[in-house]
C-alpha cells in the first residue's frame, strides 16, 4: 500500500526546474523518478506545468494515490488518468502524471524497472544513439539540430558506450585542429561554425574508422516558415518537394541510416513519400507523432514513417505509452527510446528501453545522460539471456493497410 507521497523541485541538465516525486510504501521502501523537459517541443505534446501550478494540483492528487496498490501499476495508471480526466493532462500536468506513474512502477518492480512487463528468457539490449555535433536550436552553425551516430557492430553495451565516447572525443580534435570548433551544447555535441554538408563530411571520414552508422535530427519544423524550409547555413529555401529531393539526396551519399523528423511535424504524406524512397534507413518521426497513440495511427495508416521517437512526457503514463508501442509493433514501426535536451540524472528510461524491446535508445555522450549508460553496462552483467538487440534494415516500405491492427488492451 503507498504509504506517503512527496514532491521535489530539482534542476535538469539546463538549469531549469524539473519535477521528482517521491512515494513511499507500507513497508517503508522509498522510490523516485525525475521527470526531464524538451527544448524543441512538438505542438501536439502533452500540458506541462511550472513548479507553481504543480505545487497547487498536488494535493488533490495524492489524496487519489495514497492507500493504492503499489504492486499494480496498471491499475495505478488507470486512476491517475481520470484523476486528470482530460485529453491531454491539461489538468494535472504531465510532469506530475509520468512522476507519479515511474515511481510506482519502480515500487511494483522492488527498483528494477527492466522486469515491468515480466521476466522473459531473453533480453535485448539497445544500441546508444549519440549526439556528436549539435545545431538548430541547440546552437551552432547548422540547420539541422543533431548530427548522430549509431555504433552498430558493438558486442555490449559497454562497447557501445566507449566507441561513441571515442568519437565524440576525436570529432572535437578535428574541429579544433580545423578551427571550426565553437562550444558544446546543452546536450554536450560540439557545435561548430560550418554548416550541413561540411559537417557530414566530418563525421562521414570518422564514421569509417569507427563502423558507425550516421544519422541527422533534421528538427525541420524549426526552419519551416509555412510554405519553405528556410536554410540560413546554406542560404537558401526549399519546397517540400525539393526538401525530400535533398533528404534523399543527402541520405544516399552520406549513407544515413538515421533520419528524425526531416520534414514538419504535420506533413504526413511527405513523410510517406520519403519512407518510399528511403529503402534500408529508418524514416523516424519525433514531432510528427509526439508519442500519441492517434497521430501513430493516422502515420501507419498514411505509411509516414517505419520508425518513431518515443518520450513518455510527450504522451502520458507508462501503461498508455505501453499501449502505444504495442499497436506500434503489431504493424511493423519501430520505437526509439529518447532522452529530452532538459535530462535529469534518472536512468530510468534504460530500463524501459530493455522492457519494451527498443532497439535504440537515443541519449547524450556526457552530462546527466552517463547514469543511463552505466545503467545498461550494469544491466548486462545482471540480466540473463542477454544480447544485442537486432537492428532494423528494412528492405522496403509497409505494407499499407485500410485495417490497423490494434494492440490488445489487457492489463499487463
Amino acid at each position: 500500500m503507498i504509504k506517503d507521497v512527496r514532491i521535489y523541485s530539482v534542476y535538469n541538465s539546463k538549469g531549469d526546474h524539473a519535477l521528482r516525486v517521491k512515494i513511499q510504501t507500507g513497508s517503508n521502501a522509498f522510490f523516485s523518478a525525475s521527470i526531464p523537459s524538451g527544448t524543441s517541443k512538438g505542438k501536439n505534446e502533452a500540458k506541462d506545468f511550472e513548479m507553481k501550478k504543480v505545487m497547487e494540483v498536488f494535493p488533490k492528487v495524492r489524496q487519489n494515490i495514497i492507500g493504492l496498490d503499489e504492486n499494480d501499476w496498471v491499475t495505478a495508471d488507470e486512476i491517475i488518468e481520470q484523476t486528470d480526466n482530460s485529453k491531454n493532462y491539461n489538468n494535472i500536468g504531465i510532469s506530475l502524471a509520468l512522476g507519479l506513474s515511474l515511481a510506482i512502477a519502480k515500487a511494483s518492480t522492488s527498483g528494477e524497472l527492466w522486469k515491468l512487463r515480466g521476466v522473459k528468457t531473453t533480453y535485448k539490449f539497445p544500441f546508444p544513439l549519440g549526439n556528436v555535433i549539435g545545431g538548430g536550436g541547440h546552437g551552432g552553425g547548422t540547420t539541422w539540430q543533431e548530427f548522430l551516430i549509431l555504433p552498430y557492430k558493438a558486442k555490449s553495451p559497454e562497447e557501445a558506450t566507449h566507441t561513441n565516447y571515442e568519437v565524440w572525443k576525436v570529432v572535437g580534435e578535428e574541429l579544433k585542429k580545423n578551427g571550426w570548433l565553437l562550444s558544446r551544447n546543452i546536450e554536450n555535441a560540439w557545435t561548430a561554425n560550418i554548416d550541413d554538408l561540411k559537417t557530414l563530411d566530418l563525421l562521414s571520414t570518422i564514421a569509417e574508422d569507427f563502423n558507425v552508422k550516421l544519422g541527422v535530427d533534421f528538427a525541420a519544423s524549426s526552419f519551416w516558415n509555412g510554405k519553405e524550409y528556410v536554410y540560413k547555413s546554406l542560404k537558401k529555401n526549399l519546397s517540400q518537394e525539393k526538401q525530400i529531393d535533398a533528404v534523399v539526396r543527402v541520405a544516399e551519399i552520406y549513407d544515413l541510416y538515421y533520419l528524425e523528423d526531416p520534414l514538419h511535424e504535420d506533413d504526413f504524406t511527405g513523410f510517406a513519400e520519403l519512407t518510399s524512397r528511403l529503402h534500408g534507413r529508418l524514416v523516424v518521426g519525433d514531432d510528427l507523432f509526439c508519442t500519441n497513440k492517434e497521430r501513430i495511427a493516422k502515420g501507419l495508416q498514411a505509411r509516414s514513417a517505419n520508425a518513431a521517437i518515443i518520450k513518455p512526457n510527450q504522451y502520458g503514463t507508462l501503461y498508455q505509452v505501453s499501449k502505444v508501442i504495442r499497436l506500434m509493433k503489431k504493424n511493423g514501426m519501430i520505437p526509439v527510446m529518447s532522452h529530452r535536451s532538459g535530462e535529469t540524472e534518472d536512468d530510468w528510461l534504460s530500463d524501459l528501453a530493455l522492457a519494451w524491446d527498443s532497439p535504440i535508445i537515443k541519449i547524450g555522450n556526457l552530462g546527466p545522460d552517463v547514469p543511463k549508460h552505466s545503467r545498461l553496462a550494469e544491466l548486462w552483467n545482471d540480466v540473463a539471456g542477454k544480447q544485442m538487440a537486432t537492428l532494423p534494415i528494412i528492405g522496403g516500405v509497409m505494407e499499407k493497410s485500410d485495417n490497423i491492427k490494434e494492440e490488445a488492451d489487457e492489463k499487463e
